[in-house]
Formats: structure tokens, C-alpha cells, sequence
């Protein structure tokens, strides 16, 4: 009986959808930092390391090393002996780097004015296949801020509560950054995933960034159009059907943003527009381009239908749940029945 009453609230999934999901409940995990001996003598890095608290927004784990070694920055939940995401002295130039960038602090402020997720473009320096690509993307963004909607939330469901932050909108904008940009290295690097290979990429890529800077994934921008794109954003569109975040797709960024205490300010504020807008970051330096980590999903239904066949799946989850429970009962009672 326990089994069915549990497989029953199971059935039952979140009303949320899954980008405010993870906005209001998805921590960002932390990125390992292993300070070596000699760096940790470093003014810049040793006071670093003094003022780092629980306090601070900075999802990193920093530990001192015991090796001469260069220092290392780690992916969250590396497995040992993984290659590390960056390996260098470090020190009072590459520590900002690795911790924050004009692209990530853009990429937040997007995120905490109320949009639903923010498209990456990471340029190649070929002028028109970057302008083809992003072009193509911003027109089908636009179909879908105008077509899709937002899945009902229960008001009874107490696992489908909103905590505080902006009000729930379709909106989507797009970020474009320069492959060879030297401020933002750490940042692509990140972007592109922990499987990435450095191997030379030909063209632009995209990636889309949601939540508390989780990555939902990475593609090269040739082919990847108005069905993958769709996919991708009416997933985050869609109910949270799986509330344990390490059972989604995606990774996390190494952000500097206090995602609580900014959400408690925000409140609940009155439906309001931000303004549209298309920003790019560029500093072309020495940097290397990328071969991105891809991530597949299971294939949607088109834009327009795809949130009415989430709530008629909700529909037939809750049937579902009724039927085991009925089932699960008759079961019980003809086991008590046949007992002396």
C-alpha cells in the first residue's frame, strides 16, 4: 500500500516550470579550486583565500594544495583525474579572470530582471556566419516569446510554490561573445562544458544558460535550428518533472552572484517588461577556440502544442495516480481478506 501511495505522489509532478524551478531551488554547484604552495604565497591569492567564507557568492570551493604543481580549477563533481577546466600560476591577474567577467555579470543581471534564459553566441570571427547564425536564432526566439506559454501552477500543490524573484515570462534574448576574448577564456570555458575538447572549432556555437547560471547545453550553431531551438526552450518552458537537479542535463557556471539575497530583494514585483536587447561582448586577444561539449534531448512537440500536451500529461499522470491507488487498495484488502 505504501508503495503505490508512493509511486501515486510520484506521478504528481511540479507545476513549476523548470527555468524558475531552478532559479528558486537549484544551488549552484561548486567549482574546485586547488591553490598550489607557491601561489598561495601570492598577496593577491593569500588574501583571497583569507576572506573566503560561507558568506561569500563565489560558488568555488578553494582548498590549499601541498603541491608545487600549477594550481588547478576543477568542473563541479569531477571525477579524480579528471583534466581540469584551468591550470596556471595564479595570482593577481588570472584570479579575477577565473572569478567573474563582463559577459557573466550580464549574463546574471539578464537572468535576475525576469528572463526566462539567455542564448550564448560564441562568435568565430567569420562576420556573416556569426550575423547568419544569430539572426536565425533571434527570428525563431521571437516566434516562440509570442507562441508559447507557460504551464498553469497550482495554488494547492504546496511543491509548486514560487519563491520570491521576477514575474514568470516568456522571454529570451541573445549574448554574443568573441571566441578569442581574453577576459572572458575562463568563462567559454565553462560555457562549453566539462567534456569539451580543445580541439579547433570551424564556426560559431551556441549554448543556453538558465537558473542560477546552469548551462543546459552547448551546439555548434551549423544546423542546429527552429526544431532544436524549440526544444530547448519549451523545455525549460515545460513543468519540472524531475525536481532532482543532477537528473536534468546541464552544468553549472562559476558565477559571483548572491542568487538568495538578490531574489529576497527582488520580492514579488508587479508584471513589468525589460527592455530588449542584444549585447556584444568583444576583446579579440591570444585565446583558443573551442569544440563544444553537445547535449541531446528527448524530441518535443512543436511550440504551440507543447504546453497544452504538458498539462494534458498532467491530466493523465493524476488518472494514473488514481488508478494505482485503487489498485494498490484492492490489493490490500483481498491480502487482509485471505489472512485467519
Amino acid at each position: 500500500m505504501v508503495l503505490f501511495l508512493s509511486l501515486a505522489a510520484t506521478l504528481h509532478a511540479c507545476s513549476v516550470p523548470v527555468f524558475r524551478y531552478a532559479l528558486d531551488r537549484w544551488p549552484a554547484d561548486a567549482y574546485g579550486l586547488e591553490v598550489s604552495v607557491d601561489d598561495a604565497k601570492d598577496e593577491a591569492v593569500a588574501r583571497f583565500l583569507r576572506n573566503f567564507t560561507d558568506s561569500t557568492p563565489l560558488n568555488l570551493a578553494p582548498v590549499r594544495s601541498n603541491e608545487t604543481s600549477p594550481s588547478r580549477l576543477t568542473f563541479p563533481h569531477a571525477a579524480e583525474g579528471a583534466a581540469p577546466m584551468w591550470s596556471d600560476a595564479l595570482g593577481s591577474s588570472t584570479l579575477p579572470l577565473l572569478t567573474d567577467s563582463p559577459a557573466r555579470t550580464e549574463l546574471a543581471h539578464r537572468i535576475l530582471a525576469g528572463e526566462t534564459a539567455v542564448w550564448l553566441l560564441v562568435e568565430s570571427g567569420d562576420r556573416q556566419a556569426d550575423d547568419r547564425a544569430a539572426a536565425a536564432l533571434e527570428k525563431r526566439l521571437h516566434y516562440l516569446e509570442q507562441a508559447a506559454d507557460i504551464p498553469q501552477i497550482d495554488p494547492d500543490d504546496p511543491s509548486s510554490e514560487l519563491g520570491p524573484g521576477p514575474v514568470l515570462r516568456v522571454k529570451f534574448s541573445l549574448l554574443r561573445v568573441h571566441w578569442d576574448d581574453a577576459a572572458e577564456q575562463p568563462f567559454l570555458k565553462m560555457l562549453a562544458g566539462p567534456k569539451h575538447d580543445t580541439a579547433p572549432s570551424t564556426g560559431p556555437w551556441l549554448a543556453l544558460v538558465f537558473g542560477r547560471g546552469r548551462v543546459l547545453g552547448a551546439w555548434p550553431a551549423e544546423g542546429f535550428g527552429d526544431e532544436q531551438i524549440d526544444e530547448a526552450c519549451m523545455f525549460l518552458l515545460g513543468a519540472c518533472s524531475c525536481q532532482v537537479k543532477r537528473m536534468n542535463p546541464g552544468w553549472d557556471l562559476l558565477l559571483n552572484v548572491d542568487w538568495d539575497g538578490a531574489l529576497q530583494a527582488i520580492g514579488y514585483p508587479k508584471n513589468a517588461e525589460a527592455p530588449t536587447e542584444v549585447v556584444r561582448v568583444s576583446n579579440p586577444a591570444f585565446a583558443k577556440p573551442l569544440k563544444v561539449e553537445t547535449v541531446t534531448m528527448a524530441a518535443i512537440a512543436p511550440a504551440k502544442t507543447a504546453l497544452p500536451a504538458n498539462r494534458d500529461a498532467g491530466r493523465t499522470a493524476g488518472f494514473a495516480a488514481v488508478v494505482m491507488l485503487l489498485l494498490g487498495s484492492a490489493l490490500a484488502w483481498r491480502t487482509m481478506r485471505g489472512q485467519p
